[in-house]
């Protein structure tokens, strides 16, 4: 049975990357169009685009806009990315053991920021805090602490279009709504296992046909410190081989006679 892990890589992907629209602010003018009277936080919510909606035509007598909106819509397997994914990273812990992970796989994730305001102006103060930072791509990081990992994660920005409605009727308010498409290129990381270190590593040789046929020799190579490095202690094995040291030793020996 697997053992259960939880790493929140995917909701450290998910916040990550609403980070990056956080802390965007508008002016708000005088009736010069040049004085500013103060400044305003635009708020940000991880929601759908229609519960969004509905949110704010249910609160249509607050102020609450402009507001940005953000949703994860897609999850796909990045192929392009793909490296030896039986490749292990090794975590060490001290003592007599050492914790490994096998390399994270890697997925596409498809986001869209969605901003609502009542004003153009509102929508062009937001573009301009945003778009000058993707080239088209911007990096963030995700941490995990379990692993001791770190990764980089690139945010690539794809399209911007506003979302037009031309059907209106007398009772409703006019809201702008523009939509920003992102591709997040992050990772999910696999299980970390633990393993024992290595102490001491057992070599079968043999120097002779008779040594082959009477007697195997059996050299122990005992792991020292690196400074002291490592020491060799022979044993002499009384009868019997490994049948594959046979079949490796007859072709390499008496494939020609």
């Amino acid at each position: 049975m697997k053992t259960y892990y939880y790493y929140q890589s995917l909701r450290k992907t998910i916040i990550q990357f609403l980070d990056i629209f956080n802390d965007i602010r508008i002016a708000r003018y005088e009736s010069d169009g040049a004085t500013v009277r103060g400044y305003l936080k635009v708020p940000l919510k991880f929601a759908p685009k229609a519960k969004t909606w509905y949110w704010i035509h249910e609160r249509k007598y607050d102020e609450i806009l402009p507001i940005m909106s953000a949703t994860m819509q897609s999850c796909e397997f990045a192929t392009d990315r793909v490296v030896n994914k039986d490749a292990k990273i090794i975590k060490t812990t001290g003592g007599s053991s050492v914790s490994r992970f096998l390399n994270p796989v890697p997925y596409n994730f498809g986001f869209q920021l969605s901003i609502w305001a009542l004003f153009m102006v509102d929508i062009d103060q937001i573009l301009e805090q945003i778009l000058p930072f993707f080239e088209p791509q911007a990096f963030t990081q995700i941490n995990i602490p379990e692993l001791d990992a770190t990764v980089d994660v690139k945010v690539i920005f794809q399209s911007c279009t506003p979302d037009v409605n031309f059907e209106m009727d007398d009772v409703s308010r006019r809201v702008l709504l523009w939509n920003l498409d992102f591709v997040v290129q992050g990772y999910i990381f696999r299980p970390i296992t633990d393993s024992g270190i290595a102490e001491e590593i057992i070599i079968n040789y043999y120097t002779d046909d008779d040594a082959f046929d009477n007697r195997s020799s059996l050299s122990v190579l005992t792991l020292g410190e690196p400074v002291s490095g490592a020491s060799e202690t022979q044993y002499l094995s009384g009868g019997g081989f490994d049948v594959d040291g046979e079949l490796l030793y007859d072709y390499e020996v008496f494939s020609e006679q």
